[in-house]
């Protein structure tokens, strides 16, 4: 058999990398399907801190516009509430592979938000679904800059002056990306990138909820960026309420 021309073996190649490139992107998006939940239950829960707690650092403002000073700034990297318990924790499922659509974006206050206020990132952690838009504010009216440090996205740095007060950004690939401002850069935030919509950001008092879960088991995923990670499995059954408690210490 005689060998193909390079030209021609160049050319299959390519093909065969288009189709397998094809085949796996349309693999990722059936990863989630959206459909009806019958009997739907709820997960409810809180997220408590093991230990003595910890006081925030009060963070070192270093430039000099008036609105950076106007209020104290503290880190957000570990909040305890005065009963332990822990904010801004990430509570998701694992391994879902139906249930539930992402609930409709038509009005502003609804479409995942992050903003610029008092030189701070407001909230701290957003989570806004793959291939939606997240819509970047600079309640300021000074500059500022976003910059992102994913790992399977393409990285933003996205300059803000004063009388730019709206941004979108969108991702394609579920993960967690660390933002940061590189003029305030004490400035520091999280966007969590959703495959599917079970996922919850724990409140002020330490408590989420996850709602419509298909009757189930499941493993139950914590992610906190400074206590680390854990997970737990639960099972939900039809209509019920099923309670879930987080216990995190500095040593996990």
């Amino acid at each position: 058999m005689k060998a193909l021309p390079r030209s021609a073996a160049r050319t299959m190649m390519i093909v065969a990398f288009t189709i397998i490139a094809a085949a796996s992107a349309s693999q990722a998006k059936r990863d989630y399907a959206a459909t009806d939940v019958e009997n739907g239950g709820v997960i409810v829960g809180v997220v408590r801190f093991d230990g003595a707690r910890p006081t925030r650092d009060q963070v070192a403002v270093t430039t000099k516009e008036e609105i950076c000073h106007k209020d104290p700034v503290y880190s957000e990297k570990l909040v305890v509430s005065e009963d332990n318990m822990v904010r801004w924790a990430v509570v998701s499922l694992r391994g879902i592979s139906a249930g539930k659509p992402f609930p409709e974006l038509k009005e502003p206050e609804d479409q995942p938000t992050l903003d610029q206020k008092g030189c701070v990132f407001r909230p701290h952690v957003v989570v806004v679904p793959q291939r939606e838009p997240l819509t970047l504010l600079n309640g300021d009216g000074v500059l500022h800059n976003v910059h992102t440090w994913p790992k399977k996205n393409r990285s933003a740095n996205v300059a803000m002056p004063g009388p730019l007060k709206e941004f979108k950004l969108k991702f394609r690939r579920a993960e967690r990306i660390r933002v940061t401002c590189d003029i305030h850069r004490w400035m520091e935030a999280w966007i969590i990138v959703a495959e599917h919509p079970y996922y919850a950001v724990s409140d002020k008092k330490g408590e989420f909820k996850l709602a419509n879960v298909p009757p189930g088991t499941y493993d139950l995923r914590l992610w906190h960026e400074s206590l680390g990670e854990v997970q737990q499995e639960v099972t939900v059954k039809p209509k019920a309420e099923t309670r879930v408690e987080f216990t995190l210490s500095e040593s996990k």
